[in-house]
């Protein structure tokens, strides 16, 4: 029995499927840690050439085994980790620049902002040495694809959150405002910042009597200074003073 053109077209639309991926996993690679150096430039033609001759040499004098990395690309930066040192974030808004030199085919490198000693920031820059010479160029490809993206979700937020202030309008909805986390991976929250402010317990401890002992310059009994009596107690005023002599008269 033929069947019907309605039932044709639904039996149709069943067998139709789409799939989209919206957050695509992100890329690793296995890749071996040369190591870093800090440096003046943040970005530059040449920023890269005297600091990768420097970890180069380095490289080559080195004695001991390679320091293998998984080197993943994420919306946010880098993220690196090592059986030795575990996993290190490089965010995107410290990452001044990246690239793939032609005179070294296997070699990424990217120059990062750090906190010194008393917060002072350095430049470092930082180099891996990749299995295949195509790796590079893919690497830095799609970290300056993320980088921009992250950047501009961030700058479209501030945006938003200014001409809503400067309208006077209460702003998007809580949950709406929820869903973006564009800028989340541009600048990471303040909770996992290093300037956040760190909560403890607070230990509560009674208070005991303070007593004379702990003050400065006490001592239990005056010293004996031998001499005269007027030696001694300098403070006392003798009875022929005149001051004696001016309250006997009232």
């Amino acid at each position: 029995m033929p069947k019907s053109p309605c039932e044709e077209k639904s039996y149709t639309l069943h067998l139709v499927r789409f799939s989209y991926t919206i957050n695509p996993p992100d890329v690793s690679y296995n890749v071996v840690y040369l190591g870093n150096v800090l440096t003046i430039m943040a970005g530059g033609e040449h920023c890269f050439e005297k600091p990768l001759d420097l970890i180069w040499k380095a490289y080559c004098n080195r004695t001991d085994g390679d320091l293998n990395m998984e080197l993943e690309i994420t919306r946010s930066g880098l993220k690196a980790e090592t059986k030795e040192q575990g996993l290190t974030e490089y965010w995107a808004h410290r990452i001044t620049s990246s690239g793939a030199p032609p005179h070294y085919p296997r070699i990424f490198c990217w120059i990062y902002k750090h906190d010194g000693k008393r917060l002072k920031p350095e430049l470092r820059c930082h180099a891996v040495l990749c299995k295949r010479t195509s790796d590079p160029l893919v690497i830095h490809t799609k970290l300056q694809e993320f980088l921009h993206t992250a950047l501009q979700e961030y700058r479209r937020e501030k945006l938003a959150v200014q001409n809503a202030r400067l309208t006077g309008s209460a702003g998007c909805p809580r949950r709406k405002r929820l869903l973006h986390t564009g800028s989340l991976n541009f600048r990471p929250p303040v909770c996992r910042s290093k300037s956040a402010p760190r909560l403890g317990s607070i230990d509560e401890e009674q208070e005991e009597p303070e007593s004379d002992s702990e003050s400065v310059c006490y001592r239990a009994e005056p010293d004996v200074i031998r001499g005269t009596p007027s030696s001694s107690y300098p403070d006392v005023v003798p009875s022929d003073s005149p001051l004696e002599a001016c309250e006997g008269s009232y």
